[in-house]
């Protein structure tokens, strides 16, 4: 090093980590072996230029996360008090035979009731004359009383049908919104976050405010197995409907995660029989960039991209599909780094 610096020969290099940059010296380091590249530049203002720019890059497109992050969090956790609260009120709505036949009760008494009453102490008759109180209102008439549990009937029955169908909502919805939790976890750039602001505010899920961000859609991710055959991995839920349902050849092989939220992923094998090998080395990339990445023999269906359908009114990236076959794999990232690299 005294020598280097003694002859004045001195080299611009930046260490960059999977494309993010990590240092820069004055002379070749070799310390980090392959755990860094190393990249040369003509000249050193030419390195800081480079190097500071990726930060500044590097740091919008954290803030971008963090700030996209809270709002995701935001509306599920929104969605996950709604549904509860509708839960509720459905449970409420199955004790609605209760109330007709208190109302029957009321009008099978009528004879002995009076204007005024807070209570009504009769048999029950729908379980052996056993006694039972029912509960009035003193300002109204024995017959208006019962009208009023007979439409409190009505209405939790009429109740119980909307809320059903509110709470398929709320599921779909907190389901898409775990979907775009997972995106936001594997996102890498810029461009990706733009990528699912866009997509959360076409679902209606963020406000369409201000000046609107032009956003070039990133490429899906690209690996290749072992035996040459291209493997595309989507980014977010536009993209992997893009790819599952417009780019992919019907007879390529789709994969995702079993009852996961996770990416598509298609092996491209134009109806060709890939090698099992291959298969594997598709599965083990659904499941690294799936939510079960941390996991162990993790349950990845397999099957032709023709059996892969949007279902009507779907979320972005929900799909339904048949005719699969499962294999179980553990994510390994080595695996991972070296398909990549090919």
């Amino acid at each position: 090093f005294s020598n280097r610096v003694r002859d004045n020969r001195f080299t611009p290099v930046c260490l960059t980590r999977e494309g993010r940059p990590l240092d820069f010296a004055c002379v070749p380091v070799g310390q980090y072996g392959g755990g860094a590249e190393a990249v040369t530049y003509p000249s050193f203002s030419a390195l800081l230029d480079a190097f500071y720019a990726a930060r500044e890059r590097q740091e919008r497109a954290r803030q971008r996360g963090a700030d996209l992050l809270r709002a995701a969090s935001t509306a599920r956790d929104r969605l996950r008090r709604k549904l509860a609260l509708q839960e509720k009120e459905y449970a409420e709505t199955q004790n609605r035979d209760k109330l007709r036949i208190q109302g029957d009760l009321i009008t099978a008494n009528l004879y002995r009731m009076e204007r005024g009453q807070a209570r009504l102490e009769c048999e029950n008759y729908y379980e052996g004359n056993a006694p039972v109180s029912i509960p009035l209102d003193p300002l109204l008439t024995p017959q208006q009383n019962a009208a009023k549990y007979y439409k409190r009937y009505t209405k939790a029955k009429t109740a119980e049908k909307y809320l059903r169908q509110q709470m398929d909502l709320a599921r779909r919805d907190l389901e898409y919104m775990e979907s775009v939790l997972a995106e936001i976890a594997q996102a890498e750039t810029e461009a990706d976050y733009l990528d699912i602001r866009a997509e959360l505010r076409e679902a209606g899920f963020l406000k369409k405010q201000g000046k609107k961000e032009k956003a070039r859609p990133a490429a899906p991710w690209v690996f290749r197995t072992s035996s040459g055959l291209r493997v595309l991995v989507g980014r977010n839920n536009r993209q992997n409907d893009k790819l599952t349902l417009k780019d992919a050849d019907r007879r390529d092989l789709w994969l995702h995660t079993q009852k996961i939220h996770g990416s598509h992923v298609i092996l491209r094998c134009a109806g060709q029989a890939p090698p099992e090998e291959d298969i594997v080395e598709a599965a083990m990339l659904a499941a690294w960039f799936s939510q079960a990445r941390e996991s162990g023999n993790v349950p990845v269906d397999v099957t032709e991209v023709r059996n892969v359908k949007k279902p009507a009114g779907g979320r972005p990236g929900m799909v339904i599909y048949t005719t699969f076959r499962t294999v179980n794999v553990t994510p390994e990232e080595e695996t991972v780094k070296r398909l990549r690299a090919k």
